[in-house]
């Protein structure tokens, strides 16, 4: 990088202010009541404990039949037995009596189990936690720095409930979830489990030294409403060289987790079975669910649906009637996420389906637990959730949203890693979010005006999908959502809390607006022009082998079923409707949406999935007059599909239909007819490729027509036109279904060389390519402190590449420019950003802090006129400490080179650390960074701008004293977002 020599680090003069932060810690009632079990693993969960029930059954050999007959449907009822593994034990806990031990290799985990090695000496020696209540929590220092997923700590918060976490501790009552663990702050947890120590004498005990530390749980009972739960034993310990061990010596826990995690649901999270499965080296979260209790497999029961019904369906809401409970202590219904494949709500893209045995369609299951938690009224209150006014219905529209919701929030202003609209588990809104009362645990809070006290009151709970919800769930434009707010300022147990009417409180109020949601998330894509709004749903019961329902109990479910089709349609204020009876299935290729140019041809097929012996013919309709689609086609005898074609003769969307007879569902595709407004063509593979000769470039030149909905357009003549002395085979092709071509090109032998693609029935919409062995080229995007790649709004950055700047290279000073440099420039998306040196490989710029979070498109426009891009992701935050820029206040000597004592000044410069406001005319950082130097935490004194800059920040600390001599690390971290470790001296 070399050229920070360039910049002369100016220094903060007069005397330092001291910042003096206290934390009020607010304990809490038990979360109490049945609620949603939904969580950001709930879908992961469900897949590892049928994965582990299957493994079970075979171990017995008891490997599950594939006789269909257990299934049988009564009416638009789907009944299967339990036969199978349809109901299973959850996972029950086989670690009692040995040791599992996490190794480190830098910030990567192995594990590995032996036998024995509960450390009871340490146990009956460790200093009790005086005190520890039911759902407490205590902050212990460490004797030794700690190493753990690439940070360093020393202290860590002991918890109540059989886990340890950095940071910050973790006293919530709510499910000890395996969402919850690794959602939250960095957790070690050898027993996740709702456990009360208030019922031991100081049953919870650490012993420490120079070596290691041992928090042991001794006869620490679960949580029991009345009377004293089951005792549970066992400890963790955690080594000076990062090593993890747990030790169990008389587990009997209903529901546990047992895992390690990076907090803040980085990374993917692994399940395995600890006894079972091979260890990998994991980045990430790894973990384990245990449980005794007996579940509904969702997985089991719908590959049992699917052995008897055809892949028709979008939803499979599943009940029983033998009283099994929906997973988690508490939890009334779930839902499980099967498929998603759009954006903009803040839920990544996922497909399992074919584990549950839906090829291409099934999005989502819920299970909805026992009949006997329900009224038989579907309008009337669920009497565990009476205090929110949940019914039947509402409760099936809260799991029937979580396909879509709630995994979105604006970031708090003063804490980007705080989402103020997300409540409990994090994907539920807020109590103090006015949802409009939504159906995913949201109120109505009416403002009462600045003069009344308190100021906010809850209304209405739980009515609908609220106009939010709608835009989200893709059945309303952003246009139809006014503006709402959260409160700031309230108690932490606050926004976690179920809904309900007539609760006041104070806090301050912040607006928002759904612009500022679909800055924090994206563009909701596909939008609602084309988005899916006709959804099906199989209505499941799971009953005991051998038996039969009763009258009643089928009555109660098909009067769910019955009135929640009219019920989703109100909700959805009649933008959204629902099917749920149990007719065959009629698949269009269409479905659910897809793209067609103006004026273009395409061909299509309609399905059904079984063949019949007599020709079927499928009627189509085309209400809005855009496509022009046959009046019909027919599926001949023994055959299973048919071939036709469509054209579009005006731009809009048409909802087309397939229909065949009442025993078939009513097939729909929403279909855009687009012109050039609409559509783009984007290259996928093999842009800017640098040319060697004449020869044939290495790679295909691969292009998709689509629009800003992301939807394929098939059937459209794709041209290829090269630039002088260059070649293209094929010169033109036809979209394939995705809405891709795929072209050869052999440049020649110029510097640069161009190939000109373009929609041949839809002129203007054209795209250019570019190569040549002087092209240039973006490589990666990093930070120029660490090198790291990723991009924060705030930041220095630096974009590595090749022709960047036709051979020159410059340095700019303060102001930087932004209207170029060396005949270069650098854009975010169609911001020219402030540019600090350029080069052919390099160039530095910066990143204001007011930049969109995001997907966004960076930009190096060079001075041959041929630009360079690069898809970067916008996030908040990326602290970096430049190499050699700890230095000694007042002066130039790096801390890394002269040694520093004890009650010396450090300045730190570095960049990343996210917005700032300003206080007595300095630019302080909203979130203070915490140093680290060695294990030792230091607070800064200041954090900020260095004064005169943007993008360099400085943080000034005061060397503690107690540092052992030598070279020791500093690191910053902010937000569970650390820097780069660079060495300083210390004496």
């Amino acid at each position: 990088m070399g050229q920070w020599n360039e910049i002369s680090f100016m220094r903060r003069s007069g005397a330092l202010s001291v910042i003096f932060l206290s934390v009020l810690a607010q304990g809490v009632a038990r979360h109490g009541g049945s609620f949603c079990g939904t969580t950001t693993e709930t879908a992961n969960e469900t897949l590892f404990v049928h994965r582990q029930a299957v493994r079970a059954r075979a171990a017995r050999g008891l490997q599950a039949r594939t006789a269909p007959s257990l299934s049988r449907d009564i009416g638009n009822i789907a009944v299967i037995e339990d036969t199978d593994g349809v109901v299973a034990r959850v996972n029950q806990f086989n670690l009692d009596g040995y040791t599992l031990r996490f190794t480190p290799n830098g910030a990567r985990y192995a594990y590995s189990v032996t036998s024995g090695g509960y450390d009871s000496a340490a146990a009956t020696a460790g200093t009790p936690l005086a005190a520890l209540d039911d759902d407490d929590s205590r902050l212990m220092p460490l004797p030794f720095a700690f190493p753990f997923f690439g940070a360093t700590y020393s202290q860590v918060f002991v918890n109540s409930d059989g886990n340890l976490t950095f940071t910050s501790g973790d006293n919530a009552s709510t499910d000890r979830s395996l969402g919850r663990a690794t959602a939250g702050p960095p957790r070690i947890f050898p027993l996740f489990d709702d456990l009360d120590p208030a019922q031991t004498a100081g049953g919870v005990r650490l012993l420490a030294d120079s070596t290691h530390a041992v928090v042991s749980w001794a006869a620490v009972p679960e949580y029991a409403s009345a009377g004293i739960g089951k005792p549970q034993t066992f400890q963790v310990r955690l080594y000076n060289d990062g090593r993890i061990e747990f030790s169990y010596s008389g587990i009997s826990a209903g529901n546990a987790v047992v895992g390690i995690s990076p907090g803040a649901a980085k990374g993917s999270t692994t399940l395995v079975s600890f006894r079972n499965d091979p260890s990998g080296n994991y980045t990430a979260a790894v973990a384990e669910r245990f449980g005794d209790s007996l579940v509904v497999d969702s997985v089991t029961a719908a590959q049992k649906f699917y052995q008897t019904h055809d892949d028709a369906y979008d939803y499979l809401i599943v009940f029983n009637n033998m009283r099994i409970n929906a997973p988690g202590n508490g939890v009334i219904a779930l839902t499980n996420i099967v498929r998603s494949t759009g954006a903009g709500y803040g839920l990544e893209p996922r497909d399992v389906g074919l584990e549950y045995g839906s090829a291409s369609r099934l999005q989502a299951v819920i299970d909805g637990g026992p009949l006997n938690q329900y009224p038989k009224d579907p309008n009337a209150l669920v009497p565990a959730r009476a205090p929110q006014g949940d019914t039947p219905l509402s409760i099936l529209g809260h799991e029937t949203g979580h396909l879509f919701l709630v995994f979105t929030s604006v970031t708090d202003p003063n804490d980007p890693s705080v989402h103020p609209m997300l409540g409990y588990g994090n994907v539920h809104w807020s109590f103090v979010f006015d949802s409009e009362a939504s159906f995913l645990e949201g109120e109505k809070i009416v403002d009462r005006g600045s003069t009344a006290s308190p100021q906010f009151l809850t209304t209405d709970t739980v009515q609908h999908y609220s106009p939010l919800d709608q835009y989200l769930m893709g059945f309303a434009p952003a246009k139809n959502v006014d503006p709402t707010f959260y409160v700031a300022g309230v108690p932490s147990y606050l926004p976690t809390m179920h809904p309900q009417r007539n609760y006041a409180f104070d806090g301050t109020r912040r607006n928002v607006s759904v612009d500022d949601v679909i800055q924090a998330s994206g563009r909701r894509t596909p939008d609602y022009t084309v988005a899916q709004r006709r959804f099906r749903f199989g209505f499941i019961m799971v009953v005991a082998q051998g038996t039969q329902p009763s009258a009643d109990d089928l009555a109660q479910v098909d009067a769910y079923r019955q009135q929640f089709e009219p019920f989703f349609t109100n909700a959805a204020s009649n933008s959204a409707f629902a099917d749920t009876t149990l007719r065959k299935g009629l698949k269009l290729s269409l479905y659910p949406n897809a793209g067609v140019a103006l004026n273009t041809t395409s061909t299509a097929t309609v399905a059904v999935q079984s063949p019949l012996g007599v020709d079927l013919t499928v009627k189509f309709q085309t209400p809005n007059g855009f496509a022009k689609f046959p009046d019909s086609v027919k599926i001949p005898a023994g055959e299973t599909s048919a071939t036709f074609t469509y054209l579009g003769i005006q731009e809009g969307v048409e909802e087309m239909q397939a229909s065949i007879d009442p025993s078939y569902e009513t097939a729909y595709a929403r279909l855009q007819v687009a012109g050039k407004s609409l559509l783009k063509l984007v290259p996928i593979s093999g842009d800017h490729q640098v040319a060697a000769g004449s020869a044939e470039l290495p790679d295909p030149i691969v292009v998709r027509l689509t629009d800003a909905n992301n939807l394929p357009y098939r059937g459209a003549r794709i041209v290829a036109t090269a630039s002088t002395g260059g070649i293209v085979n094929p010169p033109f092709s036809a979209t394939d279904a995705n809405g891709q071509v795929s072209f050869r090109w052999t440049p020649g032998g110029g510097r640069t060389a161009q190939l000109l693609i373009s929609a041949d029935s839809v002129p203007g919409v054209n795209l250019t390519l570019n190569a040549g062995s002087t092209l240039p080229v973006a490589g990666a995007v990093v930070n120029a402190a660490t090198f790291a790649e990723g991009l924060a709004a705030g930041s220095i950055q630096t974009v590595s590449g090749v022709n960047l700047a036709g051979g020159q290279s410059a340095t700019a000073s303060l102001p930087w420019p932004t209207t170029g440099l060396a005949g270069a420039r650098v854009l975010l998306n169609t911001t020219s950003l402030p540019l600090l040196f350029v080069s052919d490989t390099q160039i530095n710029f910066y990143v204001p802090q007011d930049t969109p979070l995001g997907s966004a498109t960076l930009t190096v426009m060079t001075p041959s006129g041929t630009p360079a891009t690069a898809a970067v992701n916008v996030i908040a935050l990326a602290p970096g400490i430049f190499p050699g820029a700890v230095v000694r206040a007042g002066t130039i000597d790096r801390a890394d080179l002269v040694p520093v004592r004890a009650g010396d000044y450090l300045e730190i410069y570095c960049t990343g650390l996210g917005s700032t406001r300003d206080v007595a005319g300095l630019q302080r950082t909203t979130v203070a960074p915490v140093v680290f130097i060695g294990s030792t935490p230091v607070t800064p004194i200041f954090s900020g701008l260095a004064p005169g800059y943007v993008g360099l920040y400085q943080v000034d600390v005061q060397v503690p004293a107690g540092l052992v001599p030598g070279i020791q690390t500093l690191l910053m971290s902010i937000n569970l977002a650390h820097s780069n470790q660079v060495p300083i001296k210390v004496q």
